[in-house]
């Protein structure tokens, strides 16, 4: 009997709890997701600092709140506090363990904390979980990019593009790492499909120049040069100035070609003449020579004359 009214006193405790607190709960909630509306606006209006605050009341009120966590750990990014911002993904993860999109987010932070290593093992996983997601297969180009595994990165960003074929920035880091390794004519072809998308991009028109400013192409890379150039007046390509060095030699040694050494000349081939006023010279002398002769003879002879 006794036992039995202690279980119908645990029950009644419980009931009582539970109707107390559950109206509490259910409260915290409901002003978790007023805070975190409010932090979304702050957000689009670019105010981050705004934004976390108002994330940070809501955790206050929800620490499960996953959505919260993801959010905050999106405003962190933009405010380029990486370490801050991969401690609040991880938090998210902590509750939902097989989301791709948040192991994403957290190899993006620790990618851009510089840790190649790791962040590719983050994406890996991401990548796993959800192989159609554009944004963790991009990202997982970028680390393998930055661990010069150029191939593999190659391959990442073709499947990117697969699934968003309009991404002019993928294009064109599709046409870098081919460039890096030497394959410069589909280094071209993918900067082309870069241009295409979005033509007024500087940062492309001087990786075109660059690429063929390595294939020897000087003018077509003057072109691309010039074009990057136009589109953003601060922006002064690497290799500008060699291009017009080399264009500049290669003009001057059209109009002034170069004189070959050590070449012989047939001296059989040669005709000599001497010119006419030679002759002329040669005759004036000898009348000098005529006059002043005869001088010295009648002068010699007024000197015997005058000694007699």
């Amino acid at each position: 009997m006794i036992r039995w009214n202690g279980m119908v006193l645990a029950i009644f405790l419980f009931l009582a709890t539970a109707l107390i607190f559950h109206p509490v709960a259910a409260q915290n909630i409901q002003d978790a997701t007023v805070w975190l509306n409010k932090g979304k606006e702050a957000f689009q209006k670019k105010d981050y600092v705004s934004a976390i605050a108002a994330y940070d009341q809501a955790l206050n009120l929800d620490q499960y709140y996953t959505e919260g966590w993801k959010l905050r750990g999106d405003a962190m990014m933009e405010l380029n506090r990486y370490a801050e911002a991969a401690e609040s993904y991880d938090r998210a993860i902590a509750i939902d363990k097989t989301n791709a999109d948040l192991f994403g987010k957290k190899g993006r932070a620790i990618y851009k904390l510089g840790n190649y290593q790791e962040a590719l093992e983050i994406l890996t996983r991401a990548v796993s979980l959800n192989p159609n997601s554009f944004q963790n297969k991009n990202v997982y180009g970028d680390v393998l990019a930055a661990l010069n595994q150029f191939t593999e990165a190659d391959h990442a960003y073709t499947g990117a593009l697969k699934i968003d074929p309009k991404n002019n920035e993928t294009w064109n880091k599709k046409g870098e790492v081919l460039a890096k390794m030497y394959r410069n004519e589909e280094a071209i072809s993918a900067f082309n499909q870069s241009i295409q998308i979005y033509p007024d991009s500087a940062k492309v028109w001087n990786n075109i120049g660059g690429v063929h400013f390595a294939m020897g192409n000087l003018n077509k890379a003057l072109t691309a040069f010039e074009k990057a150039i136009f589109l953003d007046e601060s922006y002064i390509p690497q290799k500008y100035g060699d291009t017009i060095s080399r264009l500049a030699k290669a003009d001057s040694s059209k109009l002034n070609p170069k004189i070959e050494e050590n070449v012989e000349i047939p001296v059989a081939n040669i005709s000599f003449e001497i010119p006419p006023s030679i002759f002329l010279l040669n005759y004036i002398m000898i009348g000098i020579g005529i006059i002043v002769i005869t001088l010295l003879g009648v002068m010699g002879v007024m000197r015997k004359r005058t000694s007699k």
